[in-house]
């Protein structure tokens, strides 16, 4: 019987590092390849997954015309889907001829994507829904193929900036950002003051709206929102604040600002908030889950060792992670920086526990970082152990402005790494510019991967679907009978766990899935040759 633990033990996780090829030395993985990809205007890259078949969905925005890689005029959210080396199979543009800004794009449990950003549009091409003044939170949910299955619009009179989304076990989703609106629109309730406040909505799963909520202090707070689901379903919203004790805020000021976590049940109810901070400014970007029901969180901080900071600055501005428990309580910090200014803006476990830290960097060699620049910034990351301690850190770039969005691990132990660039050919960049900006990524670590037509992943049919504790799995007529394995992937592409599969009379494998926290899975069947079999599954 297959079992999977999601909850890991010590062991467990030393299993799944020598699985995952996960290098745990002090040196850097080697460089595989880097891609750009853009037209002859602005292309910015926000955010990317991998997909079933090993290749990637890459997703920004674009204000380019037909020209480049672009194969449409649009501007707006423009997605980019590769094979596993970078090499392009299809672009598709969602937008008209107005300015959309995407912050998010997520996988969905039906194979498809939900795609989340800004737009101040009316009735429009892609847009079917009028604007409701100043800039809307605008989703659009698209197939495996990047085709348009709806779009919905959510606003008051004011500006609305969505910022992140998650979608949730029952195929809706909960979209996170700010506002300045008022009680108008689809805004149910006032801001706490004359500025803008955090605005949370939970759709269901034909992107109606169920409800929303105001959060926030008297204090305007235009800040980045970084949102993860909790095991009971519930919502972790994470930003800066640079508020005392008002409105939704319970905890005095650490210093100029401060990184505010606010826990809400799945009804959208507030159930504890939490001030972290050093005596300076602190600004948070990034948030995700742990294994043992905790969480990461990420940003930059200007502050010197002082109240929640235990260690010195390196430079102006350097990355600060901080654990705390599934109660928001602090558990550990750490600090990396050069003698400049670096600015986090991804984190994620990895399979062997550790973090993976991502940004981009001003400072040359000194304090954390052991190379020059290349050019104006640079991407930098940073691999960190289970305490919080850097193993490896390594940068690239080339001879301009180089600004790193997301960074994922990937199925075979590397990461994949994604922004924007300004730079020419020339150092790390190693293709020619389309325009004022292209989408750049760069493919760090793990296998190196022949470039052949991408081969199409199979279907599995595990049941029941949503699941519970487990399922039972028919193996597939192609499948082999010898050498197959069972991986199971979170919805920001880490691998849970993994477990040999031994194939029976009756080719049926009953599953232990263990108790996964509720959310949106995938189930990959590996075997021999490149034997590759998936599915999403949904665990309640």
């Amino acid at each position: 019987m297959a079992s999977f633990l999601p909850r890991f033990t010590a062991s467990a996780l030393v299993l799944l590092g020598i699985i995952g090829g996960q290098q745990a030395a002090a040196q850097a993985p080697a460089k595989q390849w880097d891609k750009r990809y853009g037209g002859s205007a602005y292309d910015g890259l926000y955010a990317l997954h991998q997909t079933t078949d090993g290749g990637y969905l890459l997703a920004g925005s674009s204000e380019s015309p037909i020209s480049g890689v672009k194969s449409q005029a649009k501007r707006g959210y423009w997605v980019v889907r590769t094979d596993a080396n970078g090499n392009k199979l299809w672009d598709k543009t969602f937008g008209g001829t107005s300015v959309a800004t995407l912050c998010s794009v997520r996988p969905t449990a039906d194979g498809g994507y939900l795609l989340g950003g800004t737009s101040r549009a009316g009735l429009e091409e892609d847009k079917t829904q009028p604007n409701r003044g100043g800039d809307d939170y605008w989703v659009v949910k698209i197939d495996a193929n990047g085709t348009k299955l709806w779009d919905k619009t959510f606003g008051g009179t004011d500006t609305d900036v969505l910022q992140d989304l998650q979608p949730t076990a029952d195929g809706g989703a909960v979209l996170g950002g700010y506002s300045s609106s008022g009680v108008t629109g689809d805004k149910s309730q006032p801001n706490y003051g004359a500025g803008s406040d955090f605005w949370v909505i939970r759709l269901d799963a034909n992107g109606n709206k169920l409800w929303d909520k105001t959060l926030g202090t008297t204090e305007p707070e235009p800040q980045k929102v970084a949102l993860c689901l909790t095991p009971d379903g519930g919502i972790l919203l994470g930003t800066s604040s640079a508020a005392g004790i008002n409105g939704d805020k319970t905890q005095s000021r650490k210093g100029g600002s401060d990184y505010w976590l606010i826990r809400l049940d799945a009804n959208g109810t507030k159930l504890w908030d939490r001030t972290i901070g050093g005596t300076g400014e602190d600004y948070l970007y990034a948030l995700a889950p742990t294994n043992e029901g905790g969480f990461i969180l990420g940003g930059h901080s200007s502050s010197r060792a002082g109240a929640d900071k235990t260690q010195p600055s390196r430079g102006d501005a350097d990355y600060w992670l901080v654990k705390v428990d599934a109660l928001g309580q602090f558990q550990w910090d750490s600090s990396l920086g050069g003698p400049n200014s670096d600015f986090l803006f991804s984190v994620q476990q990895t399979t062997d526990g550790g973090y993976f830290a991502a940004g981009h960097s001003y400072s040359g060699q000194g304090g954390d970082k052991s190379q020059a620049l290349r050019g104006i910034n640079d991407y930098w990351v940073a691999k960190l152990n289970p305490e919080g301690a850097k193993q490896w850190e390594a940068s690239y770039g080339g001879s301009d402005y180089d600004f790193l969005s997301q960074a994922r691990q990937t199925a075979d132990g590397g990461y994949l790494l994604g922004g924007q660039s300004h730079s020419s050919q020339g150092g790390d960049v190693t293709q020619a510019t389309y325009g004022a900006a292209d989408f750049w990524v760069v493919k760090i670590g793990g296998t190196a991967t022949a470039t052949t037509a991408p081969k199409t992943a199979g279907l599995l049919h595990a049941y029941p679907n949503p699941a519970g504790r487990q399922v039972r799995l028919p193996l597939p007529a192609d499948a082999p009978r010898a050498g197959l394995r069972l991986r199971l992937l979170d919805a920001q592409g880490r691998t849970v766990a993994t477990q040999p599969v031994t194939a029976t009379a009756a080719a049926e494998v009953p599953v232990t899935l263990g108790q996964p926290a509720a959310g949106l899975y995938l189930l990959r069947l590996e075997g021999p040759n490149g034997y590759l079999a998936t599915q999403p599954l949904l665990v309640e």
